[in-house]
């Protein structure tokens, strides 16, 4: 083989190689502003503010994965509350039609929710992980938040109840004029005073149509914890 040929053919292969090195480089690039556009134009904040940072493997992308997209943002507020801080990441996320994502982990920090009462429900933190489409939901909430919420389903059931706290496992109160302690509990996907009245007392349930349910609480004097399992795009259950 002649040398000139020589020459092409090695100007070729080395040309090929640095196209490929390119491309392994400039194929993020491209991707990396539209799939950060995506997140924007689907995210329930609409123009507020938040940061997308997508990690983007090439190979991987071949194949219609995305390697990472975290999402940061603070003073959030979406449906009537505000979240204080919010930070998301997204593993494995999907470039195809069905968006769908291997693993998620989270956290929301000081989430401020409207409540019927004069003061708004704040939950400290809300611990988020799973795959795509079965996501738990871990909402801690500390003394005065727990009280809060059992208190105001005291409130609409019209029973007055007196020096309500929180104890292991469930609340004590004073109701006429004798100290009762009873657990708290799940119910068919909601948080339930067993036994109260005659009955059982409810303090949060999904609709029929919601897609979450409420898994597990664990109670402290100090706080509870509540476990929640969503669902996106599909029925509890």
């Amino acid at each position: 083989m002649s040398r000139p040929m020589r020459g092409f053919l090695g100007f070729t292969v080395l040309l090929l190689a640095a196209l490929a090195v390119a491309a392994l480089v400039l194929v993020p690039m491209i991707v990396r502003p539209m799939v950060v556009d995506a997140v924007h134009d689907a995210s329930p904040f609409g123009d507020q503010p938040i940061d997308v940072a997508v990690d983007i493997d090439p190979l991987r992308l071949l194949q219609g994965r995305i390697e990472r997209i975290r999402v940061t943002g603070s003073n959030l507020e979406v449906e009537g509350a505000i979240i204080s801080n919010l930070d998301l990441t997204l593993l494995d996320v999907s470039t195809g039609g069905k968006q769908s994502f291997g693993e998620l982990t989270g956290r929301l920090t000081d989430v401020v929710l409207p409540f019927v009462q004069l003061e708004p429900l704040v939950i400290p933190t809300v611990e988020l992980s799973g795959t795509d489409g079965d996501i738990d939901a871990l909402a801690r909430f500390d003394l005065r938040g727990g009280l809060s919420l059992v208190g105001n389903a005291f409130a609409e059931s019209g029973i007055a109840v007196e020096s309500l706290e929180l104890i292991d496992g469930g609340i004590s109160f004073g109701l006429f004029g004798q100290r009762v302690a009873v657990p708290l509990g799940v119910d068919q996907g909601a948080l339930v005073i067993p036994e109260v009245m005659g009955g059982p007392l409810v303090i949060v349930e999904p609709a029929p149509d919601d897609q979450w349910e409420i898994t597990d609480v664990r109670v402290t004097p100090s706080g509870m914890d509540v476990r929640v399992s969503l669902r996106p795009g599909g029925a509890t259950g």
